[in-house]
Order: structure tokens, then C-alpha cells, then sequence
């Protein structure tokens, strides 16, 4: 009697009945990963990512050009909320489908005990990454594979939207557990619109907590070369993980799971958060000395290479952009009259970039300080061989871009030097160059009306990576801009003609005499340009 009320002790699994949990973990893993993959908004977001990519390249409006580095911090801001939003609100389904069906009860009498399950749930997110992994090497692969491509591919900057998907999945899946409504999810979503906004945000007041954000955007609006932004892809990855890592213990201590799993998931993900939150805010000691070699001795990092009689000369990685530039090199030079004969050195294009003028911060000088550093860039340029040299910025492949290069090209052979600076071009001189960019090609045309779209008071071809550019009155585009109509008979009077519309004292009236073109009257409110020419 005594023996048959002895309390048994525990049955501890066997081996063979570990297995079997694993067996059942794993085929709940990859039936849940299968109804993930297929559901409608799996799918929704995946068309999302890549339908207007697409629709760019069978457009023909895609940026043959594109810088990789920059290519993927824009992918990773889609793919938070777009395949991170996704996958969140699937694992959230996934996660209460029991309780939104009422067959939570049924659940007890299955092999598993809850912490599997949930570990089953967890694990079916792995494809989710996956997928989303595929979906970022189309995108960077196509654009890697381009001859214009600019930059290299970061390995950990190309896994973060994969991190970020496993994050946002384990977010939906103790969203489910610890609150059993489906409309939390969607709310999760917007709150993580929220979070992106902020780290858009942080970024432009130059926070020193933005790293610890899903996502962060680059201290610069434009390209920029290799050295001088502060992307800690690696370490914010770790970071990343290690949050993943930190959600992941949080679920399986809820779902009482064994201590010991629960406890080196904490450490683990402790490890991770921890060191990759602060050394991806420490500052990288080395960025000031690379910035101020960038800005004042390009020279000194940059390649140069000579096609026909022309000199290019670029950052390390913007190889690519060299045929570009010979386009519109060439297509403004076939325009530019035969009798026109430039006393300057020999034709050079030189890559330039004002971090202090792009950065985020909004600082920019006053137009006597841009003129300094200006001439000091024309010291360097005589010093590196390349007296006069055209600049160009670190941006690249549109219309506008091309608009920008063709005026400083027109302006170099018009006068026989590079331009200065400093205030509006004036005269005839400003007509003629108007006239010369868009006769250069259809794209520099089409890119110089866009420029004149968003300019005010003057035709401004200046570009947003460099110091800054050239600028046109109103009152001088005007008259061009009517001229390029009637392009088969202009073209004899600009051969005729070509010294005297070059000159600096020519006056926009006689501009207007020589072509029969109308010319406004200054305005008596607002008078004449400060002209520097």
C-alpha cells in the first residue's frame, strides 16, 4: 500500500522522444515558413519592392549610373517597411491563429509544449529573411553588373534588410503572445514608418542616437567617395542581431522554455546590442584627415585617364562615370563653331565634391568664402597638370546632371577657362550658353528645361555635389530658350558672330540684334544681375 502511494518521480524524455520534438519542430517550421512565403501580403510586398524597379528599367528611366553604397541604404529604407512591415503582420497572423480560431485548448494535447511551438514559429521566419535576402541581390546585383556603376557592394550593409526582417517578424510573434489582437500589428507598422522618419530626422540634425535606429541614412544627401560617410554596416548589424537575439530569449522565457536556452540568448544578444550600439557611435578617428583630403587634394587619391585630348579624372570607384562625361564632352564640343579656337590649356574634367556644402547639417558658405576655396582648387589643378580643369560632381545619370556638365563644358571653351564663380553670368555671353547646352543633345535639353523649372529668377545649373554652378538671368535664358526653336539658321550666325557673343562686354541687346530675337528690358524694381563674368 505504501509503494502504490509513493509520488513517481518525474519522466524525463528520452532521446528518442527529444527527437521526435525536433522532427515536429522542424516540420511545424517549414509548414508555417510555406503558408508565410505564399501569403497574399508576402507576395504584396515583394511585387512592392521590385514592380517599380522594374517598371524603371522597361521605361527606360532607371539610373544606368547608380552609386552602390547609397543604392543600398535606399534599399534598406524600402525594405523596412515594405518586407519588414510584411513580415510582421504575417507572424503576428501566424502567431494568433489558434486563438483567432478558439482551438487554443486543442494545443495542449500536441507533442509540443508551447516553448517548441513558438520556437517553430520562429524558425519559419528564416525563409521570410531568405526571400527578402533574393529580392536585395536582384536589385544590387543588376545594378553591380552595370558599366556605370559607382562604389562596391557591402556585404553587411546587403544583409541588414534580412536582419531587419527577422527583427520585425519576432516583434509580430510577441505581439501575438502577449496581446491577442490582430489590430496591433498593423499599429507596429506605423510605428515603425515612425521610426524611419525619425532616423531620416536624426540624421538631418546630425543626432548622436541615430545609429541606434532601425535604419540610418548617410550624414551626406549625395554620393560621396569611399572614407569620408560614417556607414557602420557591420557594426549596426551586429546591433540589429543582437536585438533579434534579445526578442527571441523574451518569447522563450514567455513561453517558459528552459532556463538555461533562455539565459545565453540574453547574454548573447547582450553582447551583440551593447558592443554594436556603442562602437557604431563612436566616430571613426579617421574620417576628418580623409574629408580634408577629398575636399583640398583630390588630386592626391584620385586616377586620371586621357581619351582623344581630353583628361578625366575621378574618386576611386567612379571609373564608371568617365564615358558620361565624354558624351557630353564631345556632344558640346560638335556644336561649338570650327573658327572658335580656345588659347587655354588642353581640355581636363575633374571630379569634385564639398562635404561642408552637402552635408546634412545645412552649413554652407558665404559666396566670398566658395570663391576662396574655388581658387584654391584651380592652384591644385595647375599643380596637378590639369590647369582649368572642368568640374564635376559626384553625381551622376539624369538629365539634370548632364544639363550641369554641358554649361561648365560651353563656359570652358567660351572663355577659355573654367568658370569662378561668384554671381550671375550676363551679356550675350549668358544667352550663348544657354543656346550651346541645349544644342549639345536631347538629354542636356530636356535636363536644362527641368533645371529652369525649379530655378527662380535665374537659369541655375548647379550641381548639388559640388561647391556650386552657373548661373543665367532670366532675362538672358529667355531669349536662348526661343532661339533653340530655329536651330538650322542660328548655327551660321554663331560661327560668324563667335568672338564678338564671347566676349564679356558684350551686351544681351545685341544678342538679341544679331539673332532677331527679342529681349526683354531690365526690370526697374529689380534691376541688373550682379554679374560676375
Amino acid at each position: 500500500m505504501t509503494a502504490a502511494l509513493t509520488v513517481a518521480a518525474p519522466v524525463r524524455p528520452t532521446p528518442s522522444s527529444t527527437d521526435g520534438r525536433r522532427q515536429a519542430l522542424l516540420a511545424l517550421a517549414r509548414f508555417e515558413a510555406v503558408r508565410m512565403l505564399r501569403h497574399p501580403l508576402t507576395i504584396a510586398a515583394a511585387l512592392l519592392f521590385l514592380g517599380p524597379w522594374l517598371w524603371g528599367w522597361l521605361s527606360g528611366s532607371a539610373n544606368r549610373y547608380p552609386v552602390l553604397p547609397d543604392e543600398l541604404i535606399i534599399i534598406q529604407l524600402l525594405a523596412l517597411p515594405i518586407l519588414g512591415g510584411a513580415a510582421l503582420i504575417v507572424a503576428n497572423l501566424v502567431t494568433l491563429r489558434a486563438h483567432r480560431h478558439r482551438v487554443d485548448a486543442s494545443y495542449d494535447v500536441l507533442v509540443l509544449p508551447p516553448a517548441w511551438r513558438v520556437g517553430g514559429f520562429l524558425l519559419a521566419l528564416l525563409p521570410l529573411a531568405g526571400l527578402s535576402l533574393l529580392l536585395v541581390a536582384v536589385r544590387v546585383g543588376v545594378s553591380a553588373v552595370l558599366p556605370g556603376a559607382a562604389g562596391s557592394v557591402d556585404v553587411p550593409a546587403l544583409v541588414t534588410p534580412s536582419a531587419l526582417v527577422l527583427l520585425l517578424g519576432a516583434v509580430g510573434v510577441i505581439a501575438g503572445i502577449l496581446i491577442r489582437s490582430v489590430l496591433i500589428a498593423p499599429l507596429l507598422v506605423l510605428l515603425v514608418l515612425v521610426l524611419e522618419f525619425a532616423a531620416i530626422a536624426a540624421t538631418l540634425i546630425e543626432t548622436g542616437w541615430r545609429f541606434l535606429l532601425p535604419v540610418y541614412v548617410s550624414e551626406f544627401g549625395v554620393p560621396v567617395p569611399a572614407g569620408v560617410s560614417d556607414r557602420p554596416a557591420a557594426r549596426h548589424l551586429a546591433y540589429l542581431v543582437g536585438i533579434t537575439v534579445l526578442l527571441v530569449a523574451a518569447i522563450l522565457a514567455r513561453a517558459r522554455a528552459r532556463r538555461s536556452v533562455v539565459a545565453a540568448g540574453l547574454a548573447v544578444g547582450l553582447i551583440l546590442t551593447v558592443g554594436g550600439g556603442l562602437t557604431q557611435s563612436r566616430p571613426d578617428p579617421g574620417i576628418a584627415a580623409a574629408r580634408a583630403t577629398v575636399e583640398d587634394r583630390p588630386e592626391s587619391i584620385q586616377s586620371c585617364v586621357l581619351r582623344d585630348d581630353v583628361t578625366y579624372c575621378y574618386f576611386d570607384g567612379f571609373d564608371g562615370f568617365v564615358s558620361g562625361w565624354e558624351s557630353v564632352v564631345t556632344s558640346v564640343r560638335e556644336v561649338v563653331p570650327d573658327v572658335a579656337t580656345s588659347p587655354g590649356p588642353p581640355l581636363a574634367v575633374r571630379q569634385r565634391t564639398a562635404l561642408d556644402e552637402i552635408s546634412a547639417e545645412g552649413q554652407t558658405g558665404s559666396v566670398a568664402e566658395d570663391m576662396r576655396v574655388v581658387a584654391g582648387w584651380k592652384v591644385a589643378d595647375a599643380a596637378a597638370g590639369t590647369p582649368e580643369a572642368i568640374r564635376v560632381g559626384t553625381v551622376w545619370g539624369d538629365d539634370r546632371a548632364t544639363a550641369i556638365l554641358a554649361a561648365g563644358v560651353a563656359y570652358r571653351l567660351m572663355a577659355a577657362q573654367a568658370y569662378d564663380g561668384g554671381f550671375s553670368l550676363c551679356g550675350a555671353r549668358a544667352a550663348l550658353l544657354v543656346w550651346l547646352v541645349g544644342q549639345a543633345s536631347p538629354a542636356a535639353l530636356a535636363g536644362m528645361r527641368s533645371l529652369d523649372e525649379t530655378s527662380t529668377g535665374s537659369l541655375v545649373f548647379s550641381d548639388p555635389s559640388a561647391m556650386f554652378g552657373i548661373s543665367a538671368p532670366d532675362r538672358a535664358a529667355a531669349p536662348a530658350l526661343e532661339l533653340l526653336r530655329q536651330s538650322a539658321e542660328v548655327a551660321p550666325l554663331v560661327e560668324r558672330h563667335w568672338d564678338e557673343l564671347t566676349a564679356s562686354g558684350t551686351p544681351l541687346e545685341r544678342f538679341g540684334v544679331i539673332f532677331g530675337v527679342a529681349v526683354q528690358p531690365p526690370s526697374p524694381d529689380q534691376g541688373e544681375p550682379l554679374c560676375g563674368d
